[in-house]
Formats: C-alpha cells, sequence, structure tokens
C-alpha cells in the first residue's frame, strides 16, 4: 500500500511521468458572500492505507480558479483539495475519482480572520460531579459557538508566545485530563497552570468534551471553577451513592432522579468568569487519608502493651498489692 502511495505521488509531481486521466478543478470563494480569492494557496492531499499526504499544490488565479490534472483515476484513493487563507487551512470534500467519473469539481470556502473581540459564546456547558475514593471525578461538555462571519485566531500574550484562542480554567490540583476527541488532546497546552489552545475556530459550533480528576483526602470537598465564556444552559449534576448533602450556587433543577442530584442555571445566560460553586460533604475517603491515625493508633497501642504489665502493681504499706485493670467504656 505504501508502494502504491509513493507511485501516486510520483505520477502527479513528475512532469515526465505518465498522464493519468483524473482531474481536479474548482474555485476558491469567500464562505460569507462567495466572491473570488484571487492568489490563495491551494493543497492537494491524497489518503490511501491510512495515510493522508500532500501530493500538489498550486496558486489560485485572479478569479480563484485552480486546477489539478495527470491524476490517477483508478479508485484506489481519495483525494482532499483545500485551501490556505491566512495561515488557516480549509478542507474541502473528500473525492474519489475512477474511470467511470474521472473528474471532479469542488468548491472551496475560506473565512476572512478575527483576533478582537472574542465573539466565541457556550451555548450548553454540563458538568457531571463523581465523587470516587480518593478523588473527584469531573466530565465536563461544551458546545462552543462561533456566530459571527470571520474565523477567530486570538491574541498572543507577548511577542514570543502563541495566539490563544480557549482557556480552561479548570482547578489546578487536577492529576490528569482526557479529551474525548484526539484533536482537541494535542492542540491543548498546560501553560502557568491552565489549559490553553489556539486553535483558530470558525463559524459554527463544535462540541468540548474532557474530563479530569481532583485528588482528595477530606471528608468534605469544595469544587470551584469560573465560566471560560459566556454560558447559556449550565448544568451541574453530582452523582454518586449519598448525593443528597451536595448545595451549589445554581439552581435546583426541577426535577430529580435517584442517586444524582442537579442544579442549572435556567434560561440565564451566565458571564465569562462567573464562578460555579459545588459543596460535597460525606465523601469516600482512601484508606490512605487515614494511615497517620493508624500508625499512632498501632504505636498506642504498642506502648501501653509495654507500660501496663510494669505499674499493673504498686506498693502500699511495703507491701505488694495488686491493681485491677478496668477498661473504660467506649
Amino acid at each position: 500500500m505504501l508502494l502504491k502511495l509513493l507511485m501516486l505521488v510520483g505520477s502527479v509531481a513528475a512532469a515526465n511521468s505518465p498522464a493519468g486521466d483524473g482531474l481536479i478543478e474548482g474555485a476558491v470563494v469567500r464562505a460569507v458572500d462567495q466572491s473570488a480569492v484571487a492568489g490563495a494557496e491551494v493543497v492537494l492531499r491524497a489518503k490511501v492505507g491510512g495515510q493522508m499526504l500532500t501530493v500538489a499544490e498550486t496558486t489560485a488565479d485572479a478569479q480563484g480558479r485552480f486546477r489539478f490534472d495527470r491524476l490517477p483515476a483508478d479508485g484506489a484513493c481519495d483525494y482532499l483539495p483545500g485551501a490556505n487563507r491566512d495561515g488557516i487551512h480549509y478542507p474541502g470534500a473528500s473525492v474519489r475519482l475512477s474511470r467511470l467519473r474521472p473528474r471532479a469539481n469542488v468548491k472551496l470556502a475560506v473565512h476572512d480572520s478575527v483576533a478582537f473581540p472574542n465573539p466565541l459564546v457556550v451555548r450548553r456547558h454540563e458538568i457531571v460531579l463523581q465523587p470516587q475514593q480518593g478523588a473527584l471525578q469531573v466530565t465536563e461538555s461544551m458546545l462552543i459557538d462561533n456566530p459571527g462571519p470571520a474565523c477567530y485566531v486570538g491574541q498572543a500574550a507577548g511577542t514570543d508566545a502563541e495566539p490563544v484562542t480557549l482557556q480552561l480554567a479548570i482547578p489546578a490540583s487536577f492529576e490528569r485530563v482526557t479529551f474525548a476527541s484526539e484533536f482537541y488532546g494535542r492542540r491543548f497546552a498546560l501553560i502557568d497552570g491552565k489549559l490553553v489552545t489556539g486553535v483558530p475556530w470558525p463559524p459554527g459550533q463544535r462540541e468540548l468534551t474532557f474530563s479530569y480528576l481532583l485528588p482528595n483526602a477530606q471528608r468534605h470537598y469544595v469544587w470551584q471553577r469560573p465560566l471560560d465564556l459566556p454560558s447559556a444552559a449550565v448544568r451541574v449534576s453530582v452523582r454518586g451513592d449519598r448525593p443528597e448533602g451536595a448545595t451549589c450556587n445554581l439552581s435546583p433543577a426541577p426535577r430529580q432522579k435517584d442517586g444524582e442530584v442537579v442544579f442549572e442555571a435556567g434560561e440565564r445566560t451566565l458571564a465569562a468568569g462567573y464562578l460555579l460553586h459545588v459543596e460535597l460533604g460525606l465523601l469516600p475517603v482512601s484508606v490512605m487519608a487515614y494511615a497517620p491515625w493508624l500508625a499512632l493508633v498501632v504505636l498506642a497501642g504498642l506502648v501501653a502493651g509495654t507500660i501496663l504489665p510494669v505499674i499493673g502493681r504498686r506498693t502500699v504499706g511495703g507491701k505488694s498489692d495488686s491493681i485491677r485493670r478496668v477498661t473504660l467504656p467506649s
């Protein structure tokens, strides 16, 4: 399969190679008004055997038109054309050429870019808190929307820093974070104790789901988290054996079910920075949290067993008199 991919690349790149029958052409346009984008960079990639490789590049003309010809059209691979604008790659639809359909016409839509202000809003934010032995498992799901016409690229905090488009202000004591999508898992980085990403946000909605673990050695725990963006439909659920003791600065949901306590903001849109505050009580604590106290109890028992036989007898009037030890009720 790899040999076939290399042959494909060679057939496209080499000028004196045997010509194929395949042709992919089209135009690069602005998504907001469908106007032509002159001089845009256009890249053609091919996927064979799970590998994606750039096989050709060109530049759109004054009318935004582009053309890739002499392509193998044997149905052996998928082609993926895409256009670059302001350093952002916008992939088009996948194309498969065959002998019956050796040609394809595609339209590549790109967006203008905006760095400020931040247009992102959260349309739905659901948080689930699940106490475990010695830890608190937190799962968050956010539906993030860019309602504007431009792609949000963010701003850099300094001259040598990368632009930031989203910062997750989760508790700094987290042990690990797992993203539901590998794409986001590779794009987020830990900077100054906070998870940040510079991934561009084109117009439209994206789902971001992640979970993290917070160690806990206390019977009571307070979970706090400021909201990253203006957020609607905020909902916090506490699940476990005894969640009834949980309190939150959001209102209890009208409907509850066994093993879960739900709080929600209703129809309110909460501002960025709004501090969610949840108090959890009677949490399961790891036995290791009691290790120092258990050690003290064992040590006290060993000391008592050594001393009591020695002081179990006393002398009264020069005679030995036995003392009966009495265990007091606890």
